[in-house]
């Protein structure tokens, strides 16, 4: 079933039609039909020339492999076993990956945190907290705590580092436009 999303405004364009993924089959098939009129061009013409031959030359096992592989797909989506995997599959990539990602999750609870978007030196005061949480858990364990009790004290232990560092870079600030005006 499609899904159909419709707009009520002034430049109304019509129905906005979800994105169509295609299948393997689909693919192999768009595969198979686009080398397949590269060839059937090259056939149509009057005179075929040296260059065309070369290029039917490497086209053939292109298509042979191709069509090889339309048949695999072929049978293989008419396996109910087969259309189930892809039906998983799909899931996870599209609307369960988070959760299938978080299933898989032994130890956290949470995602790696993205370091893309950062500094160097935000990446080095990351690996910095990294290492000193680290060892911060080693002590709480060798202390023989308990592990909901470690957990409960790490959050309250993040919520006072941030709020030291917003501080901190309040701070900053405010001694930096300090000393902005007296240049001034």
């Amino acid at each position: 079933m499609q899904n159909i999303t419709y707009y009520q405004d002034d430049d109304d364009e019509g129905p906005i039609y979800d994105e169509v993924k295609l299948t393997a089959y689909d693919r192999r098939r768009m595969e198979l039909r686009e080398l397949e009129a590269k060839r059937d061009a090259i056939m149509a013409q009057d005179e075929i020339s040296d260059s065309d031959q070369t290029r039917l030359a490497k086209l053939a096992p292109l298509i042979s492999r191709a069509q090889e592989r339309f048949d695999r797909e072929s049978k293989r989506a008419q396996d109910d076993a087969w259309r189930k995997r892809r039906s998983i599959d799909a899931w996870r990539s599209d609307a369960g990956r988070e959760e299938y990602n978080a299933s898989r999750r032994k130890v956290r609870d949470h995602a790696n945190t993205d370091l893309s978007d950062m500094t160097a030196q935000e990446k080095a005061q990351y690996k910095r907290d990294q290492k000193a949480d680290a060892n911060w858990f080693r002590r709480q364990r060798e202390k023989g705590l308990n592990e909901a009790v470690i957990t409960a004290a790490y959050a309250k232990r993040l919520e006072i580092r941030k709020q030291e560092r917003e501080t901190k870079a309040k701070e900053d600030a405010d001694i930096a436009e300090i000393r902005a005006r007296a240049i001034m």
